[in-house]
């Protein structure tokens, strides 16, 4: 059935080709398509990817909802993937901090099978899963989750791990990997389930036994090694790098494996932020594996930081300007505006940060993930003082 389902998806994520003239590609290759993407062809890409995507997750979770009674799907805060037969989930908190098992017990009796008791064969399961979880690679956490497979091409490759906050390189060594381990392992616990007597039946082959392992605050931030791509990608000054650091913390928690349909990757772009610095790679075919490598992701979203930057140069405080610039990372530039009714950059100079934020949240035209945005970069400021 699986196999069946990413053989479905394979054909819906086919995509548009848009025309045929030679364009290079940042990653040197020549590909087909046209040298200027107009408006109309963002927007027909966009309604395309979003409509397949949209019927990919309605495919797979209708499967999900037959085995499981609660659906958990990847998102821009988690990552999910099930085993062959369904029964085990394996999931990353990014809010939560946590990596989380769970094992229905119509599985449990298959684990024990040398007969070292159950709490035994489960710890020694779930060290299985996360020894394979610390070593897998962004790319590969994308191929777990059938409604994601097809974002990124069969020939898609990349180094940098979906775990990859918890180590200072960008490939760890196996001590590395095996000490990390252990360290984790120490501090987690089983949570096993419980049943209300007020529930009249519950079938309890779905009932799930959950290896909770909490995850370190260093897992909240970018790793060293991202952060060291800021000066790499032309961002040298201390104060945008930290709002960098906000963005991704109020794009997606910091998850590398991000995708929902409408924004990709780390940095939670969307195809209007490519199409404002990078057009051209919306023609290419690799476009998603280029927005969904973290490296990558991280060096258009500095190029999208560093423009909008420039285009809200008129706002003269850098503080201001830089917090203005976090909000359109999200919104966008003409969206902000409209929003705010502002006339032009420099109307925007009346406001103080909170009075900005206040009139946004207030406007009634955010979205709940816009307004959830919003609130996360406010959170983050007040955390970290950024942009200061």
């Amino acid at each position: 059935m699986k196999k069946l389902l990413i053989s479905v998806f394979t054909l819906l994520f086919s995509m548009v080709v848009l025309s045929q003239e030679q364009v290079v590609s940042t990653r040197g290759k020549a590909k087909s398509g046209a040298v200027n993407v107009s408006i109309e062809q963002l927007k027909e890409q966009k309604l395309d990817v979003k409509t397949k995507f949209n019927l990919a997750q309605k495919l797979y979770r209708s499967r999900i909802a037959n085995v499981w009674p609660k659906i958990l799907t990847s998102s821009s805060t988690r990552w999910v993937s099930y085993s062959e037969d369904w029964l085990i989930r394996r999931q990353v908190d990014y809010k939560k901090s946590k990596i989380e098992l769970s094992i229905q017990h119509a599985k449990l009796d298959d684990l024990d099978v040398e007969g070292l008791g159950m709490h035994t064969a489960l710890r020694a399961h779930a060290e299985k899963q996360l020894d394979q979880i610390l070593r897998m690679t962004v790319v590969e956490a994308f191929a777990q989750d059938p409604a994601l497979a097809e974002l990124i091409g069969s020939d898609a490759s990349g180094e940098a791990l979906l775990m990859g906050a918890l180590f200072d390189s960008v490939k760890p060594s196996d001590r590395m990997i095996e000490r990390v381990k252990s360290s984790l392992l120490s501090k987690a616990y089983v949570q096993y389930p419980t049943v209300a007597s007020s529930v009249p039946s519950v079938n309890l082959g779905t009932l799930s036994t959950d290896f909770i392992i909490p995850l370190p605050r260093k897992f909240r931030g970018l790793p060293s090694w991202l952060i060291k791509e800021f000066k790499a990608s032309g961002l040298s000054s201390k104060g945008d790098q930290q709002v960098m650091q906000a963005i991704s913390y109020a794009s997606t928690r910091n998850n590398m494996a991000s995708a929902d349909g409408e924004r990709f990757g780390l940095l939670g772009l969307s195809l209007d932020s490519v199409m404002a610095v990078q057009p051209e790679l919306l023609l290419e075919d690799n476009v998603f594996s280029y927005l969904l490598d973290p490296r990558d992701n991280m060096s258009i979203g500095v190029r999208y930081y560093l423009w909008l930057l420039n285009e809200f140069g008129g706002v003269r405080k850098s503080s201001k300007r830089r917090f203005i610039v976090a909000m359109a990372f999200y919104l966008g530039k003409d969206r902000l505006l409209n929003t705010l009714d502002a006339q032009d950059i420099g109307s925007l100079n009346k406001y103080s940060i909170k009075s900005l934020y206040s009139e946004l949240m207030g406007s009634g035209q955010l979205t709940g993930k816009e307004q959830a945005y919003l609130a996360d970069l406010v959170d983050y400021r007040k955390k970290q003082v950024m942009g200061a």
